[in-house]
Order: structure tokens, then C-alpha cells, then sequence
């Protein structure tokens, strides 16, 4: 991780839900001299799993289960918390013992330590490129099912990209997703309390970490139709990923980052490059002035 001696920001606040028990953004961002890092939660997750319970106890089924795909930390938290204490010892075994393939070092970790054994593709970034890796993975001769734990809402680029090489995916759904009603509210009060801070004069005094759109219609709106508000708290955007860029982009918010990569040592990076330049900038007119 880039050295951070000279980061003038000191407060962070990503726009999702804290992963429990441990959340890497977190854990990197205190690392990364962040002396106050805030979670502001813009939806609420639901778990759903008998539908994968009732496959996984189908003993026909998962003697026949050998590929598994999680992408996202909610479904692993359903995993940990709603399936597998539920499953006996030889299905718990056989569903641990799975190729696991996902996307993200975070979830990616998350999935190891929940006891999978074989987890495969988390360097990969995004969908479309694990998709690549795993019709590559797999190979055309594959036998056996693969199953795809996805949330309500979601993108099927990965089901029909394998679909389309031959690869027969089935998709259950593990969680709802559904947006918080007080999302707007809650980030004012979060702004507020950062800017009653005295250290925030004369400071970069915060980092707002845009993870989805989904939920961030009012902040964004927000932060469109209110300039001044970043300009005196000094507010900077970063996103994770061009679709969250793109969406942005088209409600009027260019962000300061995106971050190359859905992982806190990716966004963290880009975030101290980008602060170095603006310090670097600002002594370099110091010295012309």
C-alpha cells in the first residue's frame, strides 16, 4: 500500500454495509492513517436460504455438485449464517470442498475464512474477466452441476456469458436487497458531526466512498444539487468500478477516484495517488507564487 505520511484527509466514509466480524476497508483504511472511518448502511439484506438449503440437502444433487459461484459478501454471510450451520456433517464437507470460484480479495478471503478450501478467481476484478476464467477452468468436457448463489437484484452477465460457452449454470437467489428509507438523512447528520471537528480546518476533511447505486439516488442528487456543501467540507468522491462511475457521471457527480479494482488496497492507493498529486500541485504554485 502507498505510503500515506503526508495524507491530508482524515475521515472516510464508505457508503455500504460493514461486513461482520471483520471488514477489510476498515481494517486498511486505519492502516492507511484514516483516524476516522464511518460505515453508512443505504440498504438492508434479507437472507433467503431454503432454496439453496433444499438443493444442498438433495443428496442426488450435491453428489452431482462439483462448481459454486458467490460474488458477493452478502451471500457469503447467508452461507455463514442461515446454511451451512443447518447442513450435516458430510454435506457441510462436500459443500466446503467445492472449486469456489469468485470475484474480489475481500470476498474472496471471507469465503477461506468460512472453510472453503478451494476458492479460485478473486484476482480477476470483474464479472465478465471470471467468467473468462472460469469457461477456461472448467473446460468444455466439464460434468457435474454449477450453482450460482446471487442476490435478488443482480447482473447476469456471468450466467449468460457461460451459458453461451456451453456451461449450464443454475441460479438461486441467497438474499434481498431493499434501500433504507432514511438514507439521505443519515449522511447530512454524518456530514454534520465530521464538520463540527476542529481538525477539519483548512483540510481535505473527507472522502466519500460511493460502493453501488443502488440507494445513493438522494445522496447523489444531494451532492449535485449542492456544490457548496463539498467546497466548505471540502467533500471528494470515489466510486468502486464503472458501472457505480457511470452512473454518477450521468447524474452529474465526476468522481475525484474509481477505484481500478473492487478491493481496499486498490481504492485506498488510488485515493493517496490521488492526494499526493493535489499536494504536489499545491507546492509547486507555493514556490511559483
Amino acid at each position: 500500500m502507498a505510503s500515506t505520511s503526508n495524507n491530508i484527509s482524515n475521515n472516510i466514509i464508505f457508503l455500504k454495509n460493514k461486513t461482520v466480524p471483520l471488514d477489510k476497508y476498515e481494517v486498511e483504511s486505519k492502516d492507511d492513517k484514516y483516524n476516522d472511518v464511518q460505515f453508512l448502511p443505504l440498504i438492508a439484506h434479507t437472507h433467503q436460504p431454503l432454496e439453496a438449503l433444499q438443493l444442498l440437502r438433495d443428496r442426488n444433487y450435491l453428489s452431482n455438485l462439483q462448481y459454486l459461484i458467490v460474488t458477493s459478501q452478502r451471500t457469503v454471510e447467508c452461507l455463514n449464517e442461515s446454511i451451512i450451520p443447518t447442513l450435516s456433517p458430510e454435506q457441510k464437507e462436500k459443500l466446503l470442498n467445492l472449486s469456489v470460484y469468485t470475484v474480489g480479495p475481500a470476498t474472496g478471503n471471507f469465503l477461506r475464512r468460512s472453510g472453503f478450501r478451494n476458492v479460485k478467481g478473486d484476482d480477476m476484478g470483474n464479472g465478465d474477466k471470471l467468467s473468462d476464467y472460469i469457461i477456461k477452468d472448467i473446460g468444455s468436457d466439464y460434468k457435474g452441476e454449477i450453482l450460482s448463489f446471487v442476490g435478488a437484484i443482480r447482473r447476469d452477465i456471468i450466467k449468460k456469458k457461460l451459458s453461451g460457452a456451453g456451461l449450464d449454470v443454475k441460479e438461486v437467489v441467497t438474499y434481498q436487497t431493499s434501500e433504507l428509507n432514511d438514507n439521505l438523512h443519515r449522511f447530512k447528520d454524518t456530514l454534520v458531526s465530521i464538520a463540527d471537528k476542529e481538525e477539519c480546518d483548512g483540510k481535505s476533511c473527507c472522502w466519500v466512498v460511493i460502493f453501488s447505486p443502488q440507494g445513493a439516488k438522494d445522496i447523489v442528487s444531494f451532492l449535485r444539487n449542492n456544490p457548496d456543501i463539498r467546497d466548505k467540507l471540502q467533500i471528494k468522491v470515489s466510486c468502486i468500478g464503472p458501472t457505480t462511475n457511470s452512473y454518477l457521471v450521468e447524474h452529474g457527480i465526476h468522481p475525484e477516484v474509481v477505484s481500478p479494482n473492487p478491493s481496499p488496497s486498490s481504492l485506498l492507493n488510488a485515493i493517496d495517488g490521488f492526494e499526493m498529486k493535489q499536494l504536489q500541485q499545491q507546492r509547486e504554485m507555493t514556490v511559483k507564487h
